[in-house]
């Protein structure tokens, strides 16, 4: 059985940082474990958007900073890469470096940062169940050993983001969203992720729970406290350890259910053999969580038809935020999306509810709302 470490860390402190990267590692064979002595070593860290590092949107640049050195020690050539959501321009990219830290930090230590939209390919998949090829960075091929570094956050759409979900990004850019308009239903596009992972054959997992987000994740939800690094071999399982971390009962997110439905990955926290630090002391109190699905509760003729009502709509929540820069409007995979003078117009009829407009506005100006039938259904756990 593949074991999830836990060490706790407390802030972002290099020394400390460090010393709990160390700790967690330590019960998996250490990083000598996964890199040996000459390998193309890359971590595939979460670059979702521009966002400085203390709103927890990215993997945090110390965080990445310890990784990097511990796969240098081991031996390995270190390289760094992600492709951020949506349209991905020279002028684009290079913000989300530099606002992130991430570009501060690769410089520092030497290493290469990669976009993988520059340089991509296709790869065949002949364990896929709904996908048999995605196409992706060419340096996710090359690697010897691809380590997949998230960030502890919630997510709308899937509720949990983890390592799996990470993963998402060795997609390059508008090609992401394509894949919300090929698999619009949410256990579909769990699915779709666990082909992923089993295409991309990440090593090694370690997340950066030291401050997660809670709320209207991935980008738009509120920092929190956690205190924690979780490594593991094994994706699904690091993912259903930290799903119960942030209060869900892991099948609630869709990855971890589409995982355990093909025998990938266990059906509760109780299955995964978990060493370190006591998952249940660190899990928050009254941590906020997305809004369910309700229509998967119901028969699938109704559930369609009463989805709009059950589900959460982005709106234009802080119209004072907005600039105008479209990249709602180009990220959206169905074209429900119009900016004009006053900010985007969304056609609810058109929106397939995939919020990649609320996790790739920069200012944040959109937010979800719930339908009244949903806020009083989950007394509290949506906005």
């Amino acid at each position: 059985m593949d074991t999830v470490s836990i060490s706790r860390c407390a802030t972002y402190d290099p020394a400390e940082v460090a010393s709990a990267l160390d700790a967690a590692l330590s019960p998996l064979g250490g990083m000598a474990a996964f890199v040996s002595p000459g390998q193309r070593v890359l971590l595939k860290i979460n670059l979702l958007s521009r966002a400085l590092p203390e709103r927890a949107v990215t993997t945090h640049p110390e965080f990445v900073r310890a990784v990097i050195r511990a796969a240098r020690d081991a031996g390995g050539i270190v390289s760094v890469g992600d492709s951020p959501g949506g349209p991905n321009t020279a002028a684009g990219v290079r913000h989300v470096w530099e606002d992130s830290g991430i570009g501060a930090v690769c410089a520092e230590e030497g290493v290469d940062l990669l976009l993988f939209d520059d340089d991509c390919t296709r790869v065949a998949n002949e364990t896929g169940s709904l996908y048999g090829a995605f196409t992706l960075g060419q340096a996710v091929v090359d690697a010897d050993v691809l380590i997949t570094l998230p960030k502890f956050k919630t997510h709308g759409f899937m509720m949990f983001t983890g390592a799996v979900k990470n993963l998402f990004g060795c997609i390059p850019g508008l090609e992401k969203a394509q894949y919300h308009l090929k698999v619009p239903d949410r256990e579909d596009f769990g699915g779709m992720l666990v082909d992923l992972m089993l295409t991309c054959k990440p090593k090694l997992a370690i997340m950066d729970a030291i401050v997660g987000m809670e709320g209207e994740g991935p980008a738009g939800g509120t920092p929190r406290q956690i205190g924690a690094i979780i490594a593991s071999s094994d994706c699904v399982r690091l993912d259903v350890v930290a799903s119960a971390i942030a209060g869900l009962d892991p099948m609630e997110v869709y990855s971890n259910k589409a995982a355990a439905a093909r025998g990938l990955g266990p059906t509760s926290v109780d299955e995964v053999n978990i060493v370190g630090a006591d998952w249940r002391v660190l899990a928050p109190e009254d941590f906020k969580l997305p809004l369910k699905d309700l229509s998967l509760n119901l028969p699938a003729w109704l559930g369609k038809r009463l989805r709009g009502w059950t589900t959460a709509r982005p709106v234009l929540e802080r119209r004072e935020d907005c600039t105008r820069c479209r990249k709602c409007e180009q990220s959206c995979p169905v074209g429900a999306i119009a900016v004009g003078n006053d900010g985007p117009v969304f056609d609810h009829a058109t929106c397939i509810r995939c919020y990649c407009c609320q996790e790739l506005c920069p200012p944040q100006a959109i937010g979800l709302t719930v339908p009244p039938i949903a806020r009083f259904a989950t007394r509290g756990r949506g906005k």
